[in-house]
């Protein structure tokens, strides 16, 4: 399962950079994504059939994160996520509004 390209194509209807790990360019609104923990879900003939994957994705905003917030859970649970929890932060160093959507999702091993 690439889950890089899931989340990519999920938040791409937001019209911001959507980058895993780190991004270094000049949008002042952008989501960052990470792998927050994966691990085998099912085995069978000793092999690791399914994966289930968590994932953090962060926005960063200097508007109101309240819209944001709402529309990754959204698009998140439509491509078949499951929300597990959700943050706001506020970044003083930066002045950034912080989401940080905490989302867990099960499938089929492609390495």
């Amino acid at each position: 399962m690439n889950i890089n390209s899931i989340v990519v194509t999920a938040l791409t209807s937001l019209s911001l950079p959507v980058q895993a790990n780190v991004y270094e360019g000049a949008a002042t609104d952008y989501i960052t994504f990470n792998y927050s923990d994966e691990r085998p879900a099912l085995r069978a003939d000793d092999t690791d059939l399914y994966d289930e994957t968590t994932i953090q994705v962060h926005g960063f905003t200097k508007s109101n994160p309240q819209a944001l917030k709402k529309a990754i859970r959204k698009l998140l649970r439509a491509s078949g996520f499951t929300i597990i929890n959700t943050q706001e932060l506020y970044e003083s160093d930066t002045k950034y509004n912080h989401v940080v959507v905490e989302a867990w999702i099960e499938g089929t091993i492609n390495d």
